[in-house]
Formats: structure tokens, C-alpha cells, sequence
């Protein structure tokens, strides 16, 4: 299996060592406009691999032809939120980034499923899926199991209850109590405000979801996909249960009760695709 990530940062590269520990990972690319980051924890990521002795072939650097006959490209590439900052307010920065990004990937990984991890997520999900062109089922958002995995850690126990929305202020919880709402969505700005970033629970995430298309799992996980008529909305990528496979996504899944609480989130997210010309 062959990995590539769009981003070296934090984020792209904890993940890469999480895939590396816990998947039998044959390949990891990294790209990043910072070649020497990319090359360095390429390196590192290489020496821990024969640490682990899960040795693997891992190469990093600016050109995204390192990418080519990836199985699964993650991308984590763009700005990263700051304390006070909404997930919104990374929106035409980092539209900018992802349209950069999708040139290169129609390029250099047309057979490969893509995850979306930028933020606002949904929203770059959209960009990313318009831009490359390529079928919804191979872009994917990273959102709705993250914001899952929080709502297991304020409960201190698990739940059948998902987290599903817009990953930001329209996200919202069903099969679970709804007390918890509000500690999901400010949780994670707790982490930020205290050590700059999130890194450990969205590169846990990254590899849930990793894990359910390279080995075919077809698990349902909460995740950002591009409507085209589910739920009655269209044009928009929100946070829907969904299986997951080698092809992306499966199916969608569709629950009657949450088709009002998802059309509000949904509105949210059409507005600003509209600011910035979708």
C-alpha cells in the first residue's frame, strides 16, 4: 500500500508515523511546499519504521509526481487555526491553497482516494471535489469521526452516538445526549489555546479512516462526502454517516431524524461556498 500526504506539518506527519505503527504500509510519500521539512521527517519516519521493524520506503519533497499510484493521498496542507480563531476564518486562505493543491493532484493522482483533512473541512472537502473533478466518492472529509472521538472522551465511555454535521458551530450529535453539544464543538479550541495545535486526535482520526479504506473494512464513520440528492441537498459536502472502502465511499447512509437538524447546518455551509464562488 502506498500513502502520500500534502502537508508535512504536525498533523500530516504524526499521521504518517501512526499509519507507519499501526497498517502494513509498503509506502509513504510526503509533499510539502518546504522541501527540507518534507525530506527530514521522510527520514525520521524511515528510521522509526526500521525501529518498529515495519520498515517501509519513505521519501519526502516538493514535487507532487511522489504521489503518483498512491492508494490513499491525505491531505493536510494549509493554514492552521490560532486561539480565537473559528474554523470559518481559514476559509479564503485556505480555499486559495486547496484549488493549488487539486491542480496538482488532477495531475499527478487521478486513481487515488483523497482525504480532506484543512480546515473548514466541509468546505475544502467541496473545493477539492470541483476542482480535480473527480468522483465524489474519492474525496473525503475528515470531520464528524474526530468530532466523534471528542464526544467519546467527554462521556468517559462508549457510545453508539455520532457527531454529524458541519465540523464547526452546526455540528450536532445523534443517538446520544444532546447536553453535549457544546462541549464537542469548543473542546478542541481547549487544546489550542494551551499547545497551538491539534495534532495527536486529528492524526488518530486520519488513520480510523485510513485504516477503513486500505483495508477495505467498509465501516461506517462519520464523515464529510459531497451530497447530490441524499437528505434532500445537493451541491454541498457536510458530515453524513458513510461506509468505507478501497473505493472511498460505499453508500451513504441516510437517517429520517436528522434531515432538519442537517438541512440548518447545511445552510451555513452553502453561504460561504458562495463567498468564495461556488
Amino acid at each position: 500500500m502506498k500513502v502520500g500526504f500534502i502537508g508535512a506539518g504536525r498533523v500530516g506527519s504524526t499521521a504518517a508515523y501512526t499509519l507507519i505503527n499501526n497498517l502494513e504500509i509498503d509506502e509513504i510519500v510526503l509533499v510539502d511546499i518546504l522541501g527540507d521539512l518534507a525530506e527530514g521527517e521522510a527520514l525520521d519516519l524511515l528510521h522509526a519504521s526500521y525501529a518498529l521493524d515495519k520498515p517501509a520506503e519513505i521519501r519526502g519533497g516538493t514535487s507532487y509526481s511522489l504521489a503518483e499510484g498512491c492508494e490513499l493521498v491525505v491531505v493536510t496542507a494549509g493554514v492552521a487555526r490560532k486561539p480565537g480563531m473559528s474554523r470559518m476564518d481559514l476559509l479564503r486562505q485556505n480555499a486559495e491553497i486547496m484549488r493549488k493543491v487539486a491542480e496538482e493532484l488532477k495531475q499527478h493522482c487521478g486513481g487515488s482516494v483523497v482525504l480532506v483533512v484543512t480546515n473548514p473541512v466541509d468546505i475544502m472537502t467541496y473545493v477539492l471535489w470541483r476542482e480535480t473533478g473527480f468522483p465524489r466518492e474519492k474525496v473525503i472529509g475528515m470531520g464528524g469521526a474526530l468530532d466523534t472521538s471528542r464526544l467519546r472522551s467527554i462521556l468517559r465511555r462508549p457510545t453508539r452516538g455520532l457527531v454529524l454535521g458541519e465540523h464547526g458551530d452546526g455540528m450536532f450529535i445523534y443517538g446520544e445526549d444532546r447536553r453535549f453539544e457544546e462541549g464537542v464543538r469548543s473542546v478542541a479550541m481547549e487544546v489550542i489555546k494551551r499547545k497551538g495545535a491539534t495534532i495527536f486526535g486529528p492524526a488518530a482520526s486520519i488513520y480510523r479512516m485510513a485504516k477503513a479504506i486500505l483495508t477495505d473494512s467498509q465501516e461506517i464513520l462519520p464523515s464529510s462526502v459531497v451530497l447530490e440528492g441524499e437528505y434532500g441537498l445537493r451541491d454541498v459536502a457536510i458530515g453524513v454517516p458513510a461506509k468505507l472502502g478501497r473505493s472511498g465511499i460505499i453508500e451513504i447512509i441516510e437517517i429520517d431524524e436528522i434531515r432538519e437538524e442537517l438541512s440548518r447546518s447545511a445552510l451555513v455551509l452553502l453561504e460561504r461556498l458562495r463567498e468564495i464562488g461556488y
